[in-house]
């Protein structure tokens, strides 16, 4: 284990399967926790461990070009967004939670797609960001030509901040399948699949 950024991340470019054992707190670096450089396949077994990480100006976990990224088991906090998949990546989220606690006033999302190609899938966990802060925050952005599934969650509240009340951001695809809501996702529930409302949360399952 290395909390050293440059050491961590040749550790993960060369690896295939990388098992976490501790806890980490990286938040005194101005760099991305982890840094999958492109065409690198990576499966990150976190076995439930803390990982406190990211600056405000980036994001904690950064799968480059290409790349193919498997988290499973994090308990990742992050000072500035979530998980990224840019430029043909392909980031699969196995829980358990993701959040982004953060001072900073800029956009930021807990999940974000970029580039052609870019592919996150979310098969579970549970995702926040700062309800007192309440600054722009949504949970999902896809950009142009990418894809977002969303197979299980629990995720709360939007934002109440104008722009970001939606949750979901973007003009890629994104396509649940299963979770819970703390807003409305209706428009982005799939093809056999209905968003049914309770009290102030949305659950989506096969109708």
């Amino acid at each position: 284990n290395t909390t050293n950024v440059d050491d961590l991340n040749e550790i993960l470019n060369n690896s295939g399967v990388v098992v976490f054992e501790d806890d980490i707190d990286n938040t005194d670096s101005s760099e991305p926790f982890i840094n999958i450089e492109a065409g690198n396949e990576v499966v990150l077994n976190m076995n439930g461990q803390n990982i406190t990480t990211g600056s405000t100006s980036d994001y904690g976990v950064i799968a480059r070009e290409d790349s193919e990224v498997v988290i499973n088991e994090g308990i990742i906090v992050s000072e500035g967004g979530g998980v990224a998949a840019v430029n043909g990546a392909n980031v699969t989220f196995n829980g358990e939670s993701l959040a982004v606690n953060t001072a900073s006033t800029s956009g930021r999302y807990l999940f974000y797609a970029e580039g052609a190609g870019s592919v996150i899938t979310i098969n579970g966990g549970t995702f926040s960001f700062s309800s007192t802060l309440n600054q722009k925050r949504a949970y999902v952005y896809a950009g142009a030509g990418t894809t977002v599934y969303i197979n299980g969650g629990t995720f709360g509240k939007a934002s109440t901040r104008s722009g970001y009340t939606a949750g979901i951001l973007g003009s890629g695809t994104v396509i649940i399948t299963g979770g819970t809501f703390g807003f409305d996702v209706t428009n982005w529930v799939a093809d056999g699949y209905e968003a049914v409302k309770s009290g102030s949360t949305w659950t989506v399952s096969a109708k």
